[in-house]
């Protein structure tokens, strides 16, 4: 019997009813100018025609199919599923440039340190203006980024290809976290390895209305859970570290406790504002609003109506 060999980068696609984008993220991966991969889809539970779509690509892509359980679940499944040295994500609505693969498979190769390779990516919305380069003005970077990743998300699922022994190092995606997945492995990465930056928009992300990073109490509980998981997992983590993460705490703490003060629910409102107050002391938003949180009810409206005929 013939042995197959083995590719050099698997690429793992989640999808969940997407079949009308799905076709061109495939078709964008089998356009790389770097040839030696394999193309693994897993469909986390659709009922539209994924399948279908999948199987017009021959066997140049493989098919997995599971119930419905999360994006995070469904690229464990492919990693688990996959056979090549590096593994590269791709979302179902999103695009790859041609050359990316080949612009960043030399740098994993050149140095094993290097646990992950990420690039640049252009924003499409569904309706506004095309963001040609979304990292512009971030503070992306290569080598130990913990510190600069903990301040500022810049890495993008569809622009990233991870050595398997870095995910073997570090554990796969939390299948716990709907949105904050990625962040979360990440910053497991990257306080472990060294990451390269390939600073060109290599990705294109399609961006729909109605997404789950549009879902602002989610995203701020989730981003919540991801940092203080950090304090608990890092527990050998540099002060500067720790504090830098205690910052993000005590910001979406603050987050969370305005959206409450907003809506008028200030009993949790308040319990926002005193966990953001003991990560951090000096935020004066969160000790002022707190504050007014104990005002009554029918003053607290009376002047956020003042305030906004004001602004």
């Amino acid at each position: 019997m013939e042995l197959l060999s083995m590719p050099t980068v698997s690429v793992v696609i989640p999808t969940y009813n997407s079949a009308a984008l799905l076709r061109g993220a495939i078709q964008s991966v089998l356009s790389q100018t770097y040839s030696d991969l394999e193309v693994v889809v897993v469909d986390d539970g659709s009922d539209d025609n994924t399948e279908s779509v999948v199987h017009s690509f021959g066997d140049r892509v493989s098919y997995v199919k599971q119930d419905n359980k999360g994006a995070g679940a469904a690229r464990n499944h492919g990693i688990k599923r996959s056979r090549g040295k590096y593994v590269a994500f791709l979302d179902a609505d999103d695009l790859w440039l041609p050359g990316k693969l080949a612009e960043q498979i030399p740098l994993l190769d050149q140095d094993p340190e290097i646990g992950l390779v990420y690039s640049d990516w252009s924003v499409v919305p569904e309706r506004g203006e095309v963001e040609p380069s979304y990292l512009r003005n971030r503070p992306a970077a290569s080598g130990y980024v913990f510190d600069d990743l903990v301040q500022c998300g810049f890495i993008l699922v569809s622009g990233t290809v991870v050595r398997r022994s870095c995910l073997a190092d570090v554990g796969y995606f939390d299948e716990t976290l709907s949105i904050a997945q990625d962040y979360d492995l990440w910053l497991r990465i990257c306080y472990r390895w060294k990451v390269a930056l390939v600073n060109k928009s290599l990705a294109i992300k399609r961006n729909r209305d109605g997404n789950l990073s549009s879902n602002l109490p989610k995203t701020g509980a989730e981003r919540i859970l991801l940092f203080e998981k950090a304090l608990k997992e890092f527990s050998d983590m540099a002060p500067r570290s720790r504090r830098l993460v205690r910052r993000q705490l005590a910001l979406n703490y603050w987050d969370m406790g305005y959206l409450y003060f907003e809506r008028m629910l200030l009993k949790e409102a308040r319990k926002n504002f005193m966990s953001s107050l003991s990560h951090d002391w000096t935020n004066g938003r969160a000790l002022g609003y707190l504050a007014a949180s104990y005002l009554p009810a029918p003053v607290l409206r009376v002047a956020r109506v003042v305030k906004r005929a004001i602004v």
